[in-house]
Parts: structure tokens; sequence; C-alpha cells
């Protein structure tokens, strides 16, 4: 989000293959997701603790905001439905803020859905309490607020006025309302002006041409450039993108109607998102937003950063949580400007100058050593190892005699083919 794009001409040529060399810390924060390690978390019944130092030695008490660094990789999240909202438990709130404080840098909000309601239920009629409670929580945890203008309301896209249908949220705006769609964006940006960044939609919902069997990106780009003019006009300096990039993974390549050279145990990367995601790395994207940061009470949620706050003892920080927080940690003070490297291929490390994270993205056990200090990494763990000031820092990898570690592990999720063959494009 360091650069503003110019108003979108449509689709765009790929990167080859180099652009797979993206700054590490993008792998390393997408390997975090798969952390083994037992989450801290109260039980139901526990009478509540303050929120402190947790069993890995990582202190919520006392979080430090971060502040995007173009320089670096910035971590943040979309809030969705169930956020640290106000009507959740005091206590349960006061501790998921603290986390929601060490771990993100950028906090990213929709206008209608992911927790708010219409904004605009019928022309020149505007409902912005539910935004207005969210974004005064991304201020009161230090975060630098994203905009998402996404979704529209009813009277935009066939609707009747004045009425809200949430089984069609997701309904694009019909062009003859286009322009009323950005002015509801020049409203949103005019009534927080402390917000410098937005995204035009999310994920393309609704924009599918059925007869060509692809995303409508004509009509997309049309209401992206309609949105983009007004918002320029509100503001020359706001940061305009868009939009969502989503990553579809095939089980083989003869299922893949597009495969990519980026396969792997998990699956062949579809090349037309794989080319969208390289587009903006090319362009300079460093950020990586965390969907969903706030657990579910029937723990049937993916990967998470705290539990739900609307229960007793909830808004615990979760395993995930202590993950990116010394991700942020150690970006936050980095070890030089390569400060991430792969000495093997199943073990990332993401160094700053007082400690290092470790990420093993291998389904086995990993033995290595920090400074001399012996370690043993458990399967997909993440672990963060403080560093001694007064030792040179190395790190060394024993092998047992008669083995030998083959050149790309068979279990890794996923991995590039070999260097030089570019990958193909996406027509």
């Amino acid at each position: 989000m360091s650069r503003t794009p110019p108003r979108w001409p449509g689709p765009l040529r790929p990167a080859v293959l180099r652009w797979l060399v993206l700054p590490a810390a993008l792998t390393a924060i997408t390997l975090l997701v798969i952390s083994s390690r037992p989450a801290p978390d109260a039980s139901h019944g526990a009478s509540p603790t303050p929120i402190g130092a947790d069993a890995a030695g990582y202190d919520w008490s006392a979080p430090h905001g971060h502040r995007p660094d173009p320089r670096t990789l910035s971590v943040g999240v979309t809030h969705t439905r169930h956020s640290v909202d106000d009507w959740g438990s005091a206590p349960a709130i006061v501790s998921a803020k603290a986390v929601l404080t060490a771990t993100a840098s950028y906090q990213n909000q929709h206008i209608f859905g992911s927790g708010t309601v219409n904004p605009q239920p019928s022309p020149g009629k505007f409902d912005w309490s539910s935004l207005d409670r969210r974004m005064a929580l991304i201020r009161s945890t230090a975060g630098t607020p994203v905009i998402t203008l996404c979704c529209a309301p009813d009277w935009m896209k066939g609707g009747r006025p004045g009425e809200t249908n949430w089984d069609r949220l997701h309904v694009a705006p019909r062009p003859e309302h286009y322009a009323d769609f950005a002015a509801l964006a020049t409203a949103v940006a005019r009534r927080y002006p402390d917000v410098r960044h937005f995204q035009v939609w999310n994920e393309m919902k609704e924009f599918w041409d059925a007869t060509r069997n692809r995303r409508n990106y004509e009509a997309y780009t049309n209401l992206y450039n309609t949105v983009y003019d007004a918002l320029k006009a509100v503001g020359p300096t706001l940061a305009v993108g868009g939009p969502y990039v989503v990553i579809d993974i095939w089980a083989s390549s003869n299922t893949a109607s597009h495969p990519s050279a980026l396969a792997g145990a998990c699956g062949v990367v579809d090349q037309r998102s794989l080319a969208a995601l390289l587009h903006m790395a090319d362009q300079g994207a460093t950020t990586a937003l965390i969907w969903e940061p706030q657990g579910d009470t029937d723990e049937t949620h993916g990967p998470a950063l705290w539990s739900a706050t609307d229960g007793h003892g909830g808004g615990r920080p979760l395993a995930y949580a202590e993950a990116v927080a010394r991700l942020q940690q150690v970006l936050a003070d980095r070890a030089g400007p390569d400060a991430v490297s792969w000495p093997v291929p199943e073990l990332g490390l993401v160094r700053g100058r007082e400690g290092v994270l470790l990420v093993h993205t291998e389904d086995d056990r990993i033995d290595l050593e920090v400074q001399g200090r012996p370690l043993r990494l458990g399967p997909y763990e993440v672990r963060y190892v403080p560093l001694r000031t007064d030792t040179p820092v190395e790190f060394t990898f024993p092998v047992a005699p008669g083995s030998s570690a083959p050149a790309v592990p068979g279990a890794m999720c996923l991995r590039p083919a070999a260097a030089a063959t570019p990958l193909p494009e996406a027509r």
C-alpha cells in the first residue's frame, strides 16, 4: 500500500518466474497459519486474568503499535462480522485490544457487511453508526486504517430504497449506479479524513461473465475508474487500489484449466491468480492482511489471533497471535535490509537484532543450533529465539552420518518448478 496505482487499464501481462523471488516474509506469514504451538486460552468458567506474559514469554501487557514501513512487509487484519465489538465482555475486550495492537499495522474494514450495516439505505440517507464504531476501534488500537469500498446498498443493485436484503449483499452495483457508488465512496472519505488507503470492492464478487466463463474485468474496471476519479477529487494523495486477489488451488494440473508452475502437496496454483499476485508484488505491494482475526465460540474457526470476546475469559491471544506479534517485533528491528533467508529449503529465518523467528515448513522434526545452542523444531513449528549480543550469530544444521537432505523437500506444501522454467502466460 506504499504506492497508488494509476487508473486501471484492465488486465496486465503476468511477470515471469523471477518474480517468485518475492520478499520471503510473504511466504513466512503464509506459513505462520500452520503453526502447531498450543494456544494459551482461558478455560470455560475460569476467572479472567489480566493479560501479561504467556507461556512462551511474549509480554502482552505493554503492546506497541506498529506503523507500516514501506521498506518491508507490513502485517494487518481485515475485520469481519465479529471482532472487538463493544457489546462483548469488558475484560475480553481489553485483552483482545492488546493482541490487536501488537499484531496489526493495517486494519481493514468494509463499509457494508463484515460487521457494518447498510451505510446508505436510500438515496440521501446515511447510517454511519456501525462504521463509526469500527473506525473508533481501529483508532483506539493504533491501527493504520484501510477501508474496503464494498458492498453496495440495495437500491444500487435493483432493490427497493430503504430495504436491505442480506442474501444479496455481494451483488455488484448496476452500471447506471456506478456514479452513485462513487458518490458514497467520497462521502466515506470525507467522514473519515484520517483514512488514506481505499480498496475498490473486494474479491470481484458478482463481477462474472457467464458467457465467457471468466471474471468480468471490463465492468470492474469501469467501476474502479469511476470511484478512483471521485476519490482523487476529494484527496489527490489518497491511495486507491483493488481488487483482492483470490488464490485458487486445484487438486492437480489435470483438473486445472490454467495450471501454473507453482505446485506441491497442497495442489496446483491457478496461473491467473498467480499472475495477479506477481503483478502486485512487481508494483511494490508489501502488505499481508489476515482475514477474520477473531475466533468463533464453537472453535470451528480457522487460524485466528484472539478468542471470541462475547464470553467470560475471552479475547485471549491464540498461537497464531504470538507468531504474528513476534514477526512484527522482528520486522520493527530487523538486522539489515535482507533479514529473511532460507538456509535450508524447509526452514525460513526472519532475523532481528535481538531475536530470530524460525519458521519450519515440513511435517517432521528438524535439529539445528543457534549461536551454539541446540534446538529441535517440531512439524510446522514457528519459534522465536532471543539472540545473545555477545556471541556471533551462526546457524548450523547437524546431519547424521550417512543421511542427506533432499534439495527440495517432498512434503513442501507449494514450491516453484526449476528456476530456469518461466511461468506460462495467462490469456
